[in-house]
């Protein structure tokens, strides 16, 4: 029987980031499961559109790329998705996953980044290698979203404060807490200084221009309330526990 695992990402157009990250999640799970062969899918219409003016390679969305799977003989099929949290774009990728389950022999969905109690603890821990200097609060920028699973990003701040590092903030582009809100939490803590690194899988348009760029910018932003700021480009994508976290949760989405 043919198995095939499809990685689904939102997506980036800076290849330099995306092999780092995606590619690398994609590779681990290559050598995780050579019994599976390893499909690719991004879910941002933009990204893959872009991607093909540009690179002239075309990425596949979820509906083509589990087409494809069909076509190729795929019985046995899995999902993972690269997502953070389980929100607007997982749950869109679930319901399109689902309109096929009926082809396959077998159709497993695995989690997200954070979903169990587990998740943000192991999260947390991985988080806690960004350590702050004296004086430093670390700062970690999250998509955020209008969907209510937009909650796991505080949730993931109080874990850390839980275990004791109360001088990480997590706040969003698109969500809450935003850079307004954590810019007032931060002048509480009398900091000097400011370390702003992504928490999204790649380091991509937001991390480079709404982050770390020079007009219009959280590191703008910073610099200008008097603190000195350090600016991380490294997409969680990259961290090899967190290529693992998600292995652990492809396994749980195997056939048992």
């Amino acid at each position: 029987m043919k198995k095939g695992i499809l990685v689904v990402s939102f997506g980036t157009t800076y290849p330099d980031t995306r092999e780092k990250t995606i590619g690398a999640i994609e590779e681990k799970i290559r050598a995780s499961f050579p019994a599976y062969r390893v499909y690719r899918a991004f879910t941002s219409r933009i990204v893959r559109s872009r991607i093909e003016e540009a690179e002239g390679i075309r990425v596949l969305d979820v509906k083509s790329a589990l087409d494809q799977m069909l076509a190729d003989g795929i019985e046995e099929a899995v999902v993972q998705p690269t997502h953070i949290i389980d929100g607007i774009e997982n749950e869109l990728m679930k319901e399109e996953a689902e309109t096929f389950r009926e082809r396959f022999r077998y159709l497993g969905i695995g989690e997200p980044l954070l979903k169990s109690d587990e998740d943000y603890d192991i999260v947390a821990g991985i988080l806690e290698n960004e350590k702050p200097g004296d004086g430093q609060a670390v700062v970690f920028m999250g998509h955020g979203s209008e969907h209510f699973a937009n909650a796991s990003y505080q949730r993931l701040q109080k874990v850390l404060h839980g275990r004791g590092h109360e001088d990480y903030y997590i706040s969003t582009v698109e969500g809450t807490p935003d850079i307004h809100e954590t810019l007032g939490e931060v002048g509480k803590g009398g900091y000097e200084s400011v370390s702003l690194v992504p928490f999204m899988i790649v380091a991509g348009d937001h991390a480079k221009n709404d982050m770390a760029g020079e007009e219009d910018s959280w590191c703008r932003l910073f610099r200008t309330k008097g603190y000195q700021v350090q600016c991380r480009l490294k997409g969680l994508g990259e961290d090899p526990a967190i290529q693992e976290l998600f292995i652990s949760h492809l396994r749980r989405a195997l056939p048992q």
